[in-house]
């Protein structure tokens, strides 16, 4: 830095200190608020722009005896808040010429937001090569300079240092600092890399300095938006109330508004927007977003491309085009579009982390992994881009698996288990969805199966967590979880990996054949229908739920669908009702009705004229038709449902008789006297009022469901023909029911009753294929029914896990190729088994039948 301009800076100096000797008269001042001096001008109005009282921080911005250069970067600030760059240039562009530090750095980060990098930067350059004080102020411009030039460890330095508490003084002495403007940009900036704990802490700590300062509300809504929606929705209420015109309010609200799906809502939101701060970039890519969701895909290419002319590194309009396109699963627009926000800014770490996630999307994991060593490199903070690029290294140990359409991934301790019942599931599925969709969509699909939820988890959103979630479709990338998975957790029973599969290949094609258009309601509807259409136990699992909700008027119908789906609360019943609208509109023109369904929307039909194309009703007539066939299908059991009007206090047991003599046909009253009568120990008076139970809901799942506690009672009572019974009809509905099925195992083998001990392995390795025991033992049934082709699948898959006999299982798999006559292999697997124990007689029998002796 030159003399003269250090000569200027430091006269500035001596100005302000000997202007601040006395307070400025500040009508406007709020209560509690230090008196508004020279020295604190600038504070003063950022503090009222946090606040959202704009006009307020003109007034004081203009009405003051401020020096001449304060009061320029004051006004500034607000032409600023309001849109009005130009005029804001005018102001700063002396100043910061002159040195002034604020001025370098509001200056700067103009530049910086149009577009101009260098000259930002050489303007923020100018100020972090200033020498500087340590007074909060000053270093808390330091550090807003120094995260405008990507310098995070630096800039968190400072944001330490402020961070600790402070002083601000002049010369009546120390008046407190107010931390929120200082905390909330500490948040921001932590919330960019990905450090949530930390951002809400310094979001909270700026409410805590001032409950009214808008800008932390909004962060905390930002940050909460995924981990904790209520907390989020709270958050930007707040906002709201009390800043309802703010412009950064206007535009996280346009934002979540997109989100949600509400583009009408968005809109309106955009145009209060232009009003208070017109022309801003934030706006344009809003807006191209908006443009894209109507389909006006052209239109909303135009106006990025016209941004682009005012903004030469305008990448963020092009990754709003990305985002909207990867909200509607159009990975393939999505990476387009990134490519084109890296070309026009190849510095922009998100562009490229963005570019590299759409591309594991597209199934192209080499180019993806090349987008993401970039964006690391340019910002090693961020904690997605690390987890994706982990979660690479973890997939190049993956087994891969060519299978006609299909590439499978598989950790390598579980292809051998899965790639037995996945495959032929995968054809199937394949095979029934082509003839059933007149439709062959586009290859390969990746098939990717994650033994832990939390790579899953990254692999499909970039982060752990995804609660809930076992499976994920992209349109020619499916990613799921292991029962591996489940296992480990101890929740195997609540998870079938095949129907999760079958599920996910049904998105594949209602997905493309749609070109990406289907509502998600449908695309769901159709894939958990065409669950039950495959077994029909699948996809039913809220039956009894589902029959609880329309008893109590919580039921969606056709229109409340849609927006059902945008509540996490709502969603799993969602799920079931759209499944069941499905059937209905199958019932209405057969399968020539849902592909007419789904070429209308690829052609950009909304919901009246696609329903009016594939069925020849409008949504009221669906509507309506829908409810009847709901009805009965469900009448009974919603009545069954039906609540029931709660006594005060827990209701004894003579109580609960009394009702269920007055209610036979209350489902909710018949079970809770069984569960009351079995927890007293009167089991003999327990079972009439669960086999009631049972008979009005057998789809009821569960270790409290009617027909486990029957099953229990018989048990206890020795009775265990009466049991199986109770765990066949639990298992029949209950399909992942690992534990029922292993009580019911141990029952049949006792009983040696061996259909039902092969339901109850059935079950245990469908769900659970990593029990080598069930395995072995379904194996040798269809030995024994010289069902010689099951048999060598299963028997292949319990040696993979391990065997406590080698050589038996070894001897095993003889046998089953020796009935298929592949005496070569049978051969080599006698030969195994004599490796382990050289005088095994069974094994020395197979032997020379498999070299042409006979048994």
């Amino acid at each position: 830095m030159n003399y003269s301009v250090r000569r200027l800076l430091l006269l500035t100096a001596l100005v302000t200190v000997c202007v601040v000797s006395t307070p400025f008269a500040t009508p406007w001042q709020q209560a509690g608020d230090p008196p508004v001096t020279a020295e604190t001008l600038v504070r003063h109005v950022r503090q009222a722009l946090g606040r959202g009282a704009v006009a307020r921080a003109r007034t004081m911005a203009m009405a003051t005896e401020a020096p001449p250069e304060v009061r320029g970067v004051a006004t500034a600030l607000v032409d600023l808040f309001e849109g009005q760059t130009g005029r804001a240039r005018d102001t700063l562009t002396p100043l910061a010429d002159a040195g002034s530090p604020d001025a370098l750095l509001e200056l700067g980060l103009l530049e910086l937001e149009e577009g101009r990098r260098e000259a930002g930067r050489r303007r923020i350059g100018q100020l972090l090569e200033q020498r500087f004080d340590m007074t909060p102020e000053s270093t808390f411009r330091m550090a807003r300079a120094a995260y405008a030039l990507g310098d995070v460890r630096q800039a968190n330095t400072f944001f330490q240092r402020v961070g600790t508490g402070g002083t601000w003084f002049g010369s009546n002495g120390p008046m407190p600092l107010q931390h929120a403007d200082m905390e909330t940009t500490w948040g921001d900036m932590l919330r960019e890399k990905h450090q949530n704990t930390d951002s809400a802490r310094s979001y909270r700590a700026a409410l805590d300095a001032d409950p009214a300062w808008v800008r932390a509300h909004l962060g905390l809504a930002r940050l909460l938006r995924d981990e904790d929606p209520t907390a989020s929705a709270a958050a930007m209420a707040r906002a709201i109330e009390l800043a309802p015109e703010h412009p950064d309010v206007l535009l996280v609200t346009a934002d979540r508004e997109l989100a949600a799906e509400d583009r009408d809502a968005a809109r309106q939101a955009l145009d209060k927007l232009k009003a208070v701060r017109p022309g801003t970039f934030d706006e344009i890519a809003l807006r191209a977003a908006i443009a894209y969701a109507d389909g006006e895909i052209a239109q909303a290419e135009t106006m990025v491309a016209e941004a682009v002319q005012r903004n030469l590194l305008f990448a963020q309009g092009y990754r709003a085009l990305a985002t909207q396109a990867a909200r509607a699963y159009r990975s393939e627009d999505a990476a387009a579009y990134a490519r084109q926000a890296v070309a026009l800014d190849p510095e922009h770490a998100n562009a490229h982390a963005d570019l590299g996630v759409y591309l594991m999307r597209t199934g192209d994991e080499a180019a993806a992994r090349e987008e993401l060593e970039r964006a690391f490199r340019l910002d090693p903070f961020n904690t997605v881009t690390f987890n994706q690029l982990q979660l690479l290294d973890t997939l190049d140990s993956f087994v891969e698996v060519e299978h006609g359409p299909f590439l499978f991934k598989f950790a390598k301790d579980e292809a051998e288990v899965l790639k037995p019942y996945a495959l032929p599931l995968a054809d199937r599925a394949f095979a029934t969805f082509v003839d059933r969709y007149g439709f062959t969509p586009e290859g390969p699909i990746l098939v990717e199966v994650f033994s832990k939820h939390d790579d899953f988890a990254v692999r499909t959103l970039g982060l752990p967590g995804l609660v809930g979630a076992l499976g994920a479709c992209f349109g020619r990338v499916i990613t799921m979880v292991s029962p591996k998975t489940m296992r480990e957790t101890g929740a195997q029973s609540n998870f079938s990996w095949q129907a999760t599969l079958w599920h996910e290949i049904a998105h594949v094609f209602t997905l493309q054949a749609s070109n990406y258009k289907v509502p998600r309601w449908l695309t769901e509807g159709i894939s958990v229908y065409e669950e039950h259409r495959e077994q029909t136990p699948w996809g039913r699992e809220l039956t009894l739920e589902y029959a609880a909700a329309r008893a109590e008027k919580r039921a969606f119908g056709v229109k409340g669908l849609p927006d059902a789906f945008k509540r996490p609360r709502d969603l799993a019943l969602a799920y079931f009702e759209a499944s069941l609208l499905t059937e209905h509109l199958v019932s209405l023109n057969g399968e020539a009705g849902l592909r007419s369904l789904l070429a209308a929307y690829r052609n950009g039909a909304k919901d009246g004229e696609a329903f009016a194309q594939a069925f020849g009703k409008s949504v009221d007539d669906v509507s309506a038709s829908f409810e009847a066939f709901v009805d009965e299908r469900y009448g009974a059991l919603t009545a069954a449902m039906a609540p029931v009007p709660n006594p005060d206090g827990e209701p004894s047991i003579d109580t609960l008789k009394a009702l269920a003599e007055k209610q036979p046909g209350s489902y909710r009253v018949q079970i809770a006297l069984g569960q009351e009568l079995v927890e007293a120990g009167e089991l003999e008076a327990a079972t009439g009022p669960l086999q009631r139970a049972a008979a009005l809901a057998p789809m009821a799942r569960g270790e409290d469901s009617p027909n486990a506690l029957l099953a229990e009672i018989a048990e206890k009572q020795q009775d265990n023909a009466a049991a199986m019974e109770a765990w066949l009809r639990l298992i029949e509905a209950d399909h992942d029911n690992v534990d029922a099925a292993q009580r019911l195992l141990v029952t049949a083998r006792a009983s040696r009753d061996v259909a039902a001990e092969s339901a109850a392995l059935k079950l245990i390795a469908s769900v659970d294929p990593f029990d080598a025991t069930a395995h072995a033992l379904l194996g040798r049934q269809a030995l024994a029914r010289k069902e010689y082709d099951v048999a060598l699948i299963e028997l292949q898959v319990a040696l993979a896990l391990g065997p406590p006999n080698a050589a038996e299982a070894q001897a095993d798999i003889a046998e089953a190729y020796l009935g298929l006559g592949r005496r070569d292999e049978a051969r080599k697997a006698a030969l195994r088994a004599l490796e382990y124990a050289p005088t095994f007689p069974r094994a020395q029998d197979l032997l020379l039948a498999a070299i042409g002796g006979g048994l």
